[in-house]
């Protein structure tokens, strides 16, 4: 891969006060307070394994939702020709998308279907959603804020993507994305 070449793994997701994924019983630390109210954030992310990660928040999940997140990604890495992977997600595959990214020096690359275990993001999201469900949410921007914050602190983490390269690329092209 040169290093004109950015490659990242983009997903979505939707972290919510509901999750129920902090369960444990404990007779030393005090329970937790949780917020009832349902809120939610429609969560955009591009994992970089080599450029810069980026993070964004949309209504929906639509086309017009995915183009703008590529728009996106694309201003935080100037001048690189994209390689994203992502799964079968119908909006991935619009026209609308795959004119932006020929027309914009991007490659998509799409997972075979069902199988997320695939997309190393979706390690961040788990992370993201455990970190939500233990503290207690006050409102839409304080959950965009956290989420964010834990996203940009877990990316810049190799773990997440270090064992996909090496399983994924070739021998070449991996030894060249680990060595920086």
């Amino acid at each position: 891969m040169s290093k004109h070449t950015v490659l990242g793994v983009l997903d979505e997701c939707s972290p919510q006060t509901t999750a129920n994924t902090q369960r444990m019983w404990s007779f030393n630390h005090p329970p937790l307070v949780k917020n009832t109210t349902k809120i939610r954030a429609n969560t955009f992310g591009i994992l970089a394994v080599n450029g810069m990660s980026i993070i964004t928040f949309r209504e929906r999940s639509k086309q017009e939702d995915i183009r703008e997140v590529l728009r996106e990604y694309k201003r935080a890495n100037p001048g690189k020709r994209l390689i994203i992977v992502l799964d079968n997600f119908s909006s991935h595959h619009a026209i609308l998308v795959r004119q932006y990214a020929a027309g914009n020096n991007i490659h998509l690359v799409h997972l075979p279907p069902y199988s997320p275990d695939l997309n190393p993001i979706e390690q961040i999201w788990r992370a993201i959603k455990r970190e939500v469900s233990a503290i207690f949410v006050r409102d839409y921007e304080h959950l965009t804020a956290t989420i964010a914050r834990t996203f940009e602190k877990l990316a810049m983490k190799r773990s997440y993507w270090e064992k996909w390269v090496e399983t994924f690329l070739s021998p070449k092209y991996a030894s060249k994305v680990l060595s920086k």
